[in-house]
């Protein structure tokens, strides 16, 4: 089935088995708008449209598509409430231990950076060879501790 979005009308191919009868909250990829779509709910719309349509068809002979009677149903549904209970991959926060693995590389790069550029940085900073070497040493105690630990 086609849906589209409520808000930017961007269309969607969506196989019919993943929407259930009771509807389910949906997103557009495009914006992020959320909606509410229950098939359910169309289908009646469509039928009786279809059943007005004939009644039009007899009386004016026009005859109107598919795509505009559900572009009018979603229209209509905007006053829908959108249950947030429905299915929908949420958005994943960064873990703990993501956070902290991007510190441990920020630090290193930081000591790299540090440790090039520690001839020019010693006009700002005397003595930077004592405190680079005083972190190596820690930073190979720190090591050997865990490669111990894991042992």
């Amino acid at each position: 089935m086609i849906i589209s979005c409520e808000k930017c009308n961007k269309k969607f191919q969506i196989s019919d088995e993943l929407i259930p009868d009771s509807g389910r909250l949906l997103q557009c990829g495009s914006c992020s708008y959320k909606w509410h779509y229950k098939p359910a709910l169309i289908l009646e719309k469509i039928k009786k449209n279809n059943d007005d349509n004939e009644n039009i068809k007899k009386k004016t002979n026009e005859s109107t598509s598919k795509q505009k009677i559900i572009n009018d149903i979603t229209e209509n549904e905007k006053d829908l409430p959108v249950s947030e209970d429905d299915n929908l991959p949420e958005k994943k926060s960064i873990g703990f231990l993501s956070f902290f693995l991007v510190i441990i590389i920020t630090l290193i790069a930081l000591i790299v950076l540090t440790d090039t550029l520690k001839f020019y940085l010693s006009s700002f900073i005397p003595n930077i060879d004592i405190y680079l070497s005083s972190l190596y040493e820690s930073l190979t105690d720190i090591f050997l501790f865990f490669k111990d630990l894991i042992k």
